[in-house]
């Protein structure tokens, strides 16, 4: 939330970067449902293949890769401006898909369903704080130094305490039967994924350092919040721990082969 409150607008660099975004994350959910369907994957672990092979880690992989791949540049800045405010409607829309499509095998009616979506997204920390980040950014209000140490201080613990904790998981799961789905959803998220985006990116025309955050953001090992929220909504933990290993592992030379063709 506090790199988003400081963040500087940039709403001219952003459509083309979204719409990349947002369609690639369209298409890798279609052809997860696909292939789930036809491996006969039973609701839970169904919805669960889904989350994992479309939500990336945005916010401790993404942001601080683009961070650092553009320090130095000429448009560094800006890059990071149109990075922070492209991240802010991206976690809002993948929060809202996860949480409808971990409801949708629990379903008793559409009722029920509306009801439990609303509650979920309202008391979501990621997307209440990202909202937050960003309305204080369109006031350009600025954060006490008290608090956005504090908040500093608190985000940089979060990744090693999430990780921590899916290891915890992933040890008492022990997969078992998982491995095959594990990995086909975490070569969906670090290898379709970005392939899939930089057609897009192709087919838009973005420019050379919009394609290169799009596919940073794109190419992130899938997000240690899932396994989360995973649990909360009887999903299948030990698919979603191991697909959140398994990518971070397959991330590396991705990531590597991302930043190699587009710097």
């Amino acid at each position: 939330m506090s790199r988003i409150a400081t963040a500087t607008p940039a709403f001219d660099r952003v459509g083309s970067i979204l719409l990349v975004l947002v369609g690639t994350t369209a298409i890798v959910i279609a052809i997860s449902a696909l292939l789930g369907r036809a491996g006969r994957l039973p609701g839970a672990s169904l919805a669960t293949l889904v989350h994992a092979s479309y939500r990336g880690n945005l916010t401790f992989v993404g942001l601080p890769v683009v961070i650092y791949a553009f320090a130095g540049g000429r448009e560094a800045s800006a890059v990071e401006s149109a990075a922070l405010i492209a991240f802010v409607p991206l976690v809002i829309v993948y929060n809202i898909v996860a949480v409808i499509v971990m409801q949708l095998p629990g379903q008793s009616g559409p009722g029920p369903a509306m009801r439990g979506l609303g509650r979920r997204l309202i008391s979501n920390p990621i997307l209440i704080a990202t909202v937050l980040g960003m309305v204080i950014a369109l006031a350009g209000w600025r954060l006490p130094v008290f608090m956005d140490r504090t908040l500093g201080a608190v985000g940089q613990m979060a990744l090693p305490l999430a990780l921590i904790g899916i290891g915890g998981g992933l040890y008492a799961t022990r997969l078992r039967g998982q491995r095959r789905w594990a990995g086909t959803a975490a070569l969906l998220k670090t290898v379709a994924t970005p392939l899939i985006g930089w057609l897009l990116a192709v087919l838009v025309g973005l420019q050379a350092d919009e394609m290169r955050l799009a596919l940073i953001f794109l190419v992130c090992p899938t997000a240690s919040a899932a396994y989360v929220l995973v649990q909360e909504m009887d999903g299948d933990a030990a698919l979603m721990a191991g697909t959140i290993v398994l990518s971070y592992l397959l991330a590396l030379p991705s990531m590597a082969l991302v930043l190699s063709l587009t710097g």
